[in-house]
């Protein structure tokens, strides 16, 4: 069954507002969990902290009635479950268990229970009543001598049972929230079905990544129109992160292969050449060695942006990758790309001083080039590519800093 469009944008808008108000409760769930254990755990090692601070001088004293009170008075606390003086043997001095002094820690009915696995980073077990107990455990030291050590239970138990609290809670308020959402979209989408309908086209348009769109007009400020300014705005803003490079601002290599196969198609179209220089900054490396990648960064920039100045208009200039760009020049011949194009940017970056480290000496750096021609030296954008490539590690591997053009290499390619 097709749905209208005053439908598909209740259930949108629906889902929309049920993901978020989701998403919401699970952060404030997992914040809150993660909130209770964090408090629960710190503040049981403040008493056992506490204890053992105190523990030290009456264990020296052999006053062992004074912990006894301590540990009475931690007990109130509703999340402790015991508490524990040992020996460094682990022979119970004090215990809120009476019963527990002068037998080895822990017990064999608490032994038998403890889990291999840490809770809070801590040792924990089940007890007889089914409760979920962590022990932190805490060393008694008088003047770097160690006298013992304090184990301090807690019950994880109550942690739960006010987590699951919170959780019906929030169950509550996340469906009494969608329901009220879901009237108010019902109300809203019988008043704005009809404008949406170009704004469906429009979005229709840049999901199949068409991003020619008509500027909405501007003197208009109702809503629908503010919406699709926004939505003008998007679209050429995505157009840039989809086919720019945001270090450079050029083309990236998505759009460089969009590009390339329209300037084949009417390069064919009229029997006219394309010229295709793939540009590489020779020992760009070292830059990234010597002075580190923001350095580099900014004088991949720098370099961009003196290319840009000696190229046409027509031309296209783009990000291949690293230190490699590449420049597609229309309706030139390999004399013409060579000369006028690849030989007058290789000169001008090998004279440029950047000045990219203030205060300091400028740097210089060079470049090489590697050119090839469309349909002389290749049939497709891939074989263009390639020889443009190879004519490049030419240029690099007979010393970097010049132009080599593909057909140079043809000759030798073949004998080889």
């Amino acid at each position: 069954m097709k749905l209208n469009c005053r439908l598909k944008l209740i259930i949108a808008i629906s889902l929309l507002v049920f993901v978020s108000q989701l998403t919401t409760a699970y952060i404030i769930i997992r914040q809150s969990k993660e909130s209770l254990h964090e408090k629960t755990h710190i503040h049981g090692e403040d008493l056992a902290k506490n204890l053992a601070e105190f523990a030290g001088e009456a264990i020296i004293s052999r006053n062992l009635a004074s912990i006894y009170e301590q540990i009475r008075f931690a007990m109130r606390d509703k999340n402790i479950r015991h508490v524990v003086v040992v020996d460094p043997k682990r022979k119970v001095l004090v215990s809120d268990n009476l019963e527990e002094v002068d037998s080895s820690y822990p017990p064999e009915h608490i032994k038998k229970f403890y889990f291999n696995e840490k809770l809070d980073a801590n040792p924990h077990y089940i007890d007889k009543n089914g409760e979920t107990i962590a022990e932190i455990t805490v060393p008694v030291t008088l003047a770097d001598d160690l006298l013992g050590h304090v184990i301090l239970g807690y019950s994880h138990t109550d942690i739960a049972q006010k987590i699951s609290n919170l959780n019906n809670q929030t169950l509550i308020t996340l469906l009494a929230g969608f329901a009220g959402a879901f009237l108010l979209t019902i109300l809203l989408t019988s008043m704005i079905t009809r404008p949406l309908v170009q704004l469906e086209k429009i979005a229709l348009k840049i999901s199949m990544g068409n991003f020619e769109i008509e500027k909405p007009d501007t003197d208009s400020n109702d809503e629908f129109n503010l919406l699709s300014q926004t939505m003008y705005s998007m679209a050429k803003r995505l157009e840039e992160l989809v086919y720019n490079d945001p270090l450079t601002g050029l083309y990236n290599r998505q759009l460089l292969n969009i590009r390339l196969s329209e300037e084949l198609a009417r390069s064919r179209r009229h029997v006219r050449p394309l010229a295709l220089l793939l540009v590489d900054i020779d020992h760009f490396k070292r830059i990234n060695d010597s002075y580190g990648h923001l350095v580099g960064d900014e004088m991949l920039v720098a370099i961009t942006s003196l290319i840009a100045k000696h190229i046409r208009e027509v031309d296209c200039l783009a990000r291949y990758g690293g230190e490699e760009f590449i420049i597609l020049a229309p309706d030139m011949t390999e004399n013409n790309a060579r000369q006028q194009l690849a030989e007058r940017i290789r000169s001008a970056v090998a004279k440029e001083e950047f000045n990219i480290l203030p205060g300091k000496q400028n740097l210089r750096v060079t470049i090489s080039v590697g050119l090839a021609l469309y349909p002389t030296d290749a049939k497709n954008e891939r074989e263009l590519i390639a020889a443009a490539d190879q004519a490049l590690y030419a240029a690099k591997y007979s010393g970097r800093n010049q132009v080599r053009a593909y057909s140079e290499l043809k000759d030798y390619l073949a004998a080889s």
